[in-house]
């Protein structure tokens, strides 16, 4: 193997080997954000028979009852304004709402204020979506199959970053030339989930990226961000055929010990008996170190908390055996997440301390590579929803 070129200037930022990247969905208002899709139908009924849909709407600078944006890619709604015509309910679409937390979306751009059509339009079956956090986040960096809120990537400061430039997987959102570079100085293959891989496995702060130049380095954190894909995206991406939900072991399972009451009131832990409490409910076991990463509290909250305001009076009366599924599969995620902890930050160390490429000849990459991609058969939003030509 040949002499490897050493970087001088220091680990490339995030931001220059994924140069393009926006902000996750912004909508204006969250009724039209639900842990369960009846949840929306009611509220889309009740918008549908009100006089004053305005007021019900929550209008913002960029959406009143009179709005007209184009529909999202993808998703078929009516042009007309709110004010004129409603129609059935919209599409409902499942999004990452925040880390670890997926809920269901009216997909109707009439009352989104910032969909992000760039975003919709890329969305694919091999498509991951990498939200940057702040840097010193537990979780600086993280993954979904499904489109993100802004919320994910904690709302100003953070971006969304698609894997692919396009919804069949073909063009990698990666610096141009980065791929080849990777594979002629570590002499092995290199393909962008590889790459992409690697990003999810080492990044402490976005700011820098180390490129190892050592291929046993650069084998083990493909393998272990490729683990962590799988993790962040329930199981959508980057798993092998045959490997179905992510399970922790046997004897590490949660089950429910009590059932949770119709209407549990928040969620607390129990240390003795490694136990989630929710209400009367209990269900374990439950390792400290998963409470412990802020996930659990915000996802509970979201699904017994009172009431709001308008549409969002409108909710599920009880807590359903579904919402107790999918938080025992929330479980599974977390508890094999933390058992990757040290692994991680180990090969965080060997990554910093060991030899790294030097790319500099790629950066940063051109401006044309930052833009979102062309698409000319979907209109953009514009003034009355005519197309816009990126």
């Amino acid at each position: 193997m040949g002499p490897r070129a050493v970087s001088p200037g220091g680990p490339p930022p995030l931001v220059d080997l994924m140069p393009w990247g926006t902000s996750g969905i912004g909508t204006g208002r969250t009724w039209v954000y639900a842990p369960e899709r009846e949840t929306l139908r009611r509220r889309w009924a009740r918008l549908a028979a009100a006089e004053d849909r305005n007021t019900l709407l929550q209008p913002t600078r960029s959406r009143t009852d009179g709005s007209r944006p184009a529909p999202l890619p993808g998703c078929e709604a009516p042009i007309g304004p709110l004010a004129r015509e409603v129609g059935p309910t919209p599409r409902l679409v499942r999004v990452a709402r925040r880390p670890f937390d997926r809920q269901w979306l009216v997909a109707d751009h009439r009352v989104v204020d910032f969909a992000r059509p760039e975003l919709w339009r890329v969305r694919g079956d091999r498509q991951v979506y990498l939200t940057e956090r702040q840097a010193g986040d537990p979780w600086p960096l993280l993954c979904s199959a499904l489109l993100p809120d802004a919320a994910h990537h904690g709302g100003r400061g953070g971006r969304v970053a698609p894997l692919y430039r396009d919804p069949a997987g073909r063009v990698p959102n990666l610096a141009p030339g980065l791929v080849d570079l990777l594979a002629e100085r570590l002499e092995v293959p290199v393909a962008a989930e590889d790459v992409f891989a690697w990003i999810v496995a080492v990044t402490v702060d976005p700011a820098g990226v180390p490129l190892t130049a050592d291929p046993t380095v650069w084998a083990a954190g493909v393998e272990l961000g490729r683990r962590l894909i799988g993790l962040y995206t329930f199981g959508a991406r980057f798993g092998r055929p045959g490997d179905g939900k992510p399970r922790l072991p046997g004897g590490r399972r949660p089950f429910v010990r009590e059932p949770v009451p119709a209407r549990p009131a928040g969620a607390s832990y129990d240390e003795e008996t490694r136990t989630l409490l929710l209400g009367s409910g209990r269900i374990g076991p439950v390792p400290r170190e998963v409470w412990d990463l802020g996930i659990l509290e915000p996802w509970i909250a979201a699904r017994t908390e009172p009431p709001g305001e308008g549409l969002e009076r409108i909710r599920e009366r009880t807590w359903s055996t579904d919402l107790t599924s999918e938080l025992i599969y929330l479980l599974h995620v977390l508890g094999l997440l933390a058992d990757l902890t040290r692994e991680q930050a180990e090969l965080r160390t060997r990554a910093a301390a060991g030899p790294t490429l030097d790319s500099t000849a790629l950066l940063p990459p051109t401006p044309a590579t930052r833009r979102p991609p062309t698409v000319l058969d979907i209109t953009e939003e514009g003034p009355g929803g005519q197309a816009v030509l990126i």
